[in-house]
């Protein structure tokens, strides 16, 4: 009798391990599993792009994977392989079928219009402006707005100053611009801006542009330098005007829920990560833009670049005076404040 009462505890012994072994195993399963991030991005992957912008998501997504040890798994939709940079993935994100992505320019002005101050032309001193402005006061400032609208504003990474790319000659002096058709994204301001300087401005869809380049429907068109290569614009016309008139900045956005839902260790590593990333960012940027005037005519040997001088760049401020007095007032005190605050003396 006592045998049997032995073996049968033995046997309940053993089953019991037996369960609650695989019960752990279930558990470490479970919690092994890496929390996902689907990160929607319009441009171009990198390598072989050698876009800023490009690289410091490639480099974030890379990051984010192995600061958390493999708890963060980032899925990066390259060239809008999930959605356009329209209000479908600001819908996704809002929802958090998306976890990040990047929305580049004004696009959100209609529910952001503050944002359209990076639009106005020629508002920045020069690159270290910008960094002082968007990683400091700047982002204070917007962060509510971003969050009124569900929206998580992580950091600004500027894809450069914007320059003009023509088949018709260099756009240098205000007399350069009359009878120029120009490609422009939809924008009140940029319309505006065009005007002013004598030109004539028609939306035509990103992905379009180079067709419409290439086809002489416009003669030229807007972007930096990076950008211009990427899609290959260059490769429609012989003239690039540095003129570095106006500034074209992505925001990095993230689910707020999502955001918040993190583990407090996760988060600490997400945010010193997102500020590493975004100093690779600028100083990606900056390289970039150094080497791409050369890294075009390789491509391109007939290309032509002209730099304007500060006193050309006046003449061509002056002329768009009209388009700060007709949106200007439509950008709280506060912003222009730090914007001169934060000006490069």
């Amino acid at each position: 009798m006592r045998k049997r009462q032995v073996c049968l505890l033995l046997v309940l012994l053993v089953t019991v391990a037996f369960i609650g072994g695989m019960m752990a195993g279930k558990h470490e399963a479970f919690a092994a599993k890496p929390i996902l991030i689907k990160f929607n991005y319009a441009g171009p992957k990198a390598p072989p792009s050698v876009h800023p912008l490009s690289q410091a998501i490639g480099y974030l997504g890379k990051k984010l994977e192995e600061n958390s040890g493999g708890r963060l798994k980032v899925e990066i939709y390259w060239g809008a392989s999930l959605y356009k940079d329209d209000p479908t993935q600001y819908a996704a994100l809002r929802a958090n079928v998306i976890q990040m992505c990047e929305v580049s320019g004004g696009r959100l002005g209609g529910e952001i219009p503050e944002t359209f101050l990076m639009e106005f032309p020629f508002t920045f001193s020069d690159m270290e402006h910008v960094y002082r402005f968007l990683d400091g006061p700047g982002k204070k400032l917007f962060e509510p707005l971003y969050a009124k609208h569900s929206y998580k504003l992580l950091a600004f990474w500027p894809y450069g100053f914007q320059n003009f790319v023509s088949s018709k000659g260099f756009l240098a002096k205000p007399e350069d611009f009359v009878g120029v058709k120009l490609r422009i994204r939809p924008s009140k301001i940029v319309a505006s801006q065009m005007g002013a300087l004598g030109a004539s401005a028609q939306v035509i869809p990103y992905m379009e542009t180079y067709t419409a380049l290439q086809l002489k429907t416009v003669d030229g068109a807007e972007c930096p330098l990076a950008v211009i290569q990427a899609v290959k614009w260059h490769e429609t016309g012989d003239y690039i005007t540095i003129s570095r008139h106006s500034l074209l900045f992505a925001a990095i956005l993230i689910n707020p829920k999502f955001y918040n839902g993190l583990p407090a260790d996760l988060k600490k590593i997400f945010n010193e990560t997102i500020e590493d990333a975004t100093k690779f960012e600028h100083k990606t940027q900056e390289e970039v833009e150094y080497k791409m005037p050369w890294i075009m005519m390789s491509e391109r040997p007939s290309l032509q670049f002209k730099w304007l001088t500060e006193k050309e760049r006046a003449v061509l401020k002056e002329k768009v005076k009209p388009v700060w007095e007709e949106f200007g007032k439509k950008i709280p005190k506060e912003f222009f404040d730090a914007l001169e605050a934060t000006r490069t003396k």
